[in-house]
């Protein structure tokens, strides 16, 4: 122990010394490992380092990754701001030295720019064989996607963020693209979308988020895809009047948010492990026949994917079934080890949900909320014994959940965000109570929260006592104030 204090005061010696000396030891690594330093930095804070030293000025120039950041939005002077914007990524690529590559260009804007530069920059880092191109702008008009770049043969990752919208010519080929994220885009004509995907004969990996689709069918037919996400906000009406087709035979991973299809129709392999599915929609105000439609589309959209190992559900989808009774016709997801609940599930649905997964090993609830009434009644009868939390309700779901509603191999239950509000104490009740392969119950309670603030070392003393089928069952509680 002590040769190795002798040697460590000995190495900070030699350092004090080699500072006293003004001994440069960053500027004797390799430009690559330079390189890769400054790559953590915007493209504004590298210039920086150019007033170091001629060694430096050199370095700066030929960085590989550019990233042009400035993001702000309704500034007084935002024509200013954007014309010493654009002089600057001008003189960053003048100064450039001719012989490096560009590997990724990055340029994010909250500002209008200059069309006709913007596309000169493209075509710019487009002949020093960029990699990776992303463009964040927000612009006054659509905005025209040069031609060189969809025909660039180096591209790798494309990420294409611009308002109001984006208008691709007809010509397009990226034949190296694995990586696509199209955000904000308008698919108005079928033949021209089925052309985009079908001239990326390696994309891997193809985001859409809050598109827009003026067109009767959306196709995607992609035999290398492996991961889709298919995004939008809940007021747009994105894929609501519109077919969707995915032909993806390769696919690994889905995650669809937004509205239900039109139609529905989906090709796709054993492959498929995890699907992500939100579904959007007022099936209260939806008429019968409307109704009808958007249950058929779930349907259709569930038993594409029975096979999926890991199925993460929003209560949106099984709200729309259940209010037409069509929770029994739900698929069975015989190969489903993992269920997530994103949100609060109705319990008519979650146990129809446990009984179409029966060889589930592995289930999370992300968070279990009771409603305004139901938090009325608890602060009123908060007084009252605190964990009492028998009602009507839990007589009727104990009568329905038996052992036998719960799969035979599922091992594992987590309750994140846990507030030990009346049905989340209901749930663990039920589990405990049926769950005979159970080995590990977690509860993790939710940080804020002021419900179990005094009362911790009585709740936990409550849950542990609870009845268990599986005597080999261990409760967690992780992130528990003591």
């Amino acid at each position: 122990m002590e040769l190795n204090d002798r040697e460590a005061a000995e190495n900070m010696d030699l350092n004090d010394r080699e500072a006293a000396a003004g001994k440069d030891r960053i500027s004797n690594l390799t430009y690559s490992l330079i390189h890769h330093i400054l790559s953590f930095l915007e493209i504004k804070q590298v210039s920086q380092t150019s007033v170091l030293s001629k060694q430096w000025r050199c370095i700066w120039t030929s960085i590989p990754i550019l990233v042009f950041h400035e993001r702000t939005y309704y500034h007084p002077d935002s024509y200013s701001q954007a014309n010493k914007f654009m002089d600057f990524v001008d003189g960053t690529l003048l100064r450039r030295n001719n012989m490096s590559d560009i590997e990724k260009f990055s340029l994010t804007q909250g500002n209008n720019l200059n069309e006709y530069r913007v596309s000169s920059w493209i075509t710019n880092v487009i002949s020093r064989n960029v990699q990776e191109l992303i463009l964040s702008l927000r612009q006054e008009d659509p905005f025209i996607i040069p031609i060189s770049l969809c025909t660039c043969v180096s591209l790798i990752s494309l990420t294409l963020e611009i308002t109001p919208s984006i208008c691709f010519p007809r010509n397009v080929s990226f034949p190296k693209l694995k990586h696509l994220t199209l955000r904000g885009v308008l698919f108005s004509n079928e033949c021209w979308n089925e052309k985009l995907f079908s001239k990326c004969p390696v994309l891997e990996d193809l985001i859409l988020a809050h598109c827009t689709y003026d067109t009767r069918n959306f196709c995607i037919s992609v035999t290398t895809l492996k991961i889709l996400r298919i995004h939008h906000w809940g007021d747009q009406d994105g894929l609501r009047d519109c077919g969707l087709q995915i032909h993806a035979p390769n696919l690994v991973s889905l995650s669809y948010q937004g509205w239900v299809p039109k139609e529905f129709v989906l090709y796709t392999s054993p492959k498929l492990v995890e699907a992500h599915v939100l579904f959007f929609g007022e099936y209260v105000v939806a008429t019968r026949e409307q109704r009808k439609s958007c249950n058929t589309s779930i349907i259709q959209f569930l038993r594409a994917l029975t096979h999926v190992n890991r199925l993460i559900v929003f209560n949106a989808m099984l709200e729309a079934l259940s209010a037409d009774n069509l929770l029994e016709n739900l698929p069975t997801f015989h190969n489903t080890k993992q269920l997530i609940l994103r949100e609060d599930i109705a319990d008519k649905a979650l146990i129809a949900l446990l009984k179409a997964t029966p060889n589930l090993e592995s289930l999370v609830f992300d968070k279990i909320r009771i409603d305004d009434a139901e938090e009325d009644d608890v602060a009123g009868n908060e007084a009252e014994e605190t964990f009492n939390h028998d009602n009507e309700d839990d007589d009727w779901i104990l009568n329905v959940v038996t052992p036998g509603s719960f799969p035979v191999q599922l091992k594992s239950v987590c309750f994140k965000e846990f507030i030990a509000n009346p049905k989340e104490m209901k749930w663990v009740q039920l589990i405990l109570k049926n769950a005979k392969a159970l080995q590990t119950l977690t509860i993790s309670s939710f940080q804020y929260s002021d419900l179990l603030n005094g009362k911790t070392k009585e709740l936990m003393m409550e849950l542990t006592s609870l009845p268990r089928a599986s005597t080999s069952c261990t409760l967690k509680f992780p992130s528990w104030r003591s």
